[in-house]
């Protein structure tokens, strides 16, 4: 079985379809995650339980997929992280290595393949980031439709992340939901195709593409979003 990973700056492409069905909020991994419905009243500790902590590096996870694994880190957010004034607000769990085989959460009809959650510091959902990578045009305009469908006209936002972009936003009873998709040239990336059975290696032709960011913001914690930096966040606001 030929299987591609993407790994940090690496990208690694899984040629499986992509299938799953909505579970309940159960640890990440054992069953996709439900955005549009999430419960913010669900310990983040409960999606990263202890069972998943790494062994060899502290605060880190290893999160089963199949019989494989993805690694998530969990790191402190501070406010004047550098001065003597550094206060701790919150934690992210940020994914460092996926598959876009993989199903670890769903909106709509829209797999998503990495997942990063920030949460208070006594476990409370702030928001959840999620991505899925090498969508078309129509991919993205599909889902865009479908929430609109469901939730009204969005409202369109500016993005800046090294370059410009549009975020559509769309506001529920106690949630927000973002959402927005970046070019992505592939001139940093290394695409490699590995054959486990046959012992190979392989470089891929690059292809540029789009990837899809979708946010669901918890509207108790939306003055917390200005303290969001990293990871997949860079593209929430």
């Amino acid at each position: 079985m030929v299987k591609h990973f993407k790994h940090s700056f690496c990208t690694f492409l899984l040629s499986t379809a992509i299938t799953g069905c909505m579970g309940q909020v159960k640890p990440i991994g054992q069953a996709p995650l439900n955005l549009i419905d999430i419960n913010f009243n669900t310990p983040v500790t409960s999606l990263y339980p202890e069972k998943y902590k790494s062994e060899q590096w502290d605060n880190y996870f290893n999160i089963p997929v199949g019989d494989e694994t993805r690694m998530v880190q969990r790191d402190t957010t501070f406010i004047n992280e550098f001065s003597k004034d550094q206060r701790a607000i919150g934690v992210e769990y940020r994914q460092k290595s996926s598959s876009s085989g993989d199903t670890l959460a769903i909106a709509n009809k829209q797999s998503f393949s990495s997942l990063s959650i920030a949460a208070s510091l006594d476990g409370k959902i702030k928001a959840i980031g999620a991505e899925v990578d090498d969508i078309t045009d129509k991919d993205a305009k599909d889902f865009i439709a479908a929430l609109t469908n469901n939730y009204g006209k969005s409202k369109k936002l500016e993005g800046s992340f090294i370059s410009k972009f549009t975020i559509y936003e769309w506001e529920a009873k106690d949630r927000i939901f973002r959402y927005s998709t970046i070019f992505k040239d592939e001139k940093n990336t290394l695409k490699l195709s590995i054959d486990k059975e046959a012992g190979t290696i392989e470089s891929m032709d690059r292809i540029p593409h789009h990837d899809g960011y979708f946010f669901v913001i918890n509207k108790a914690f939306i003055n917390d979003l200005k303290t969001l930096r990293t990871g997949l966040f860079v593209y929430i606001k």
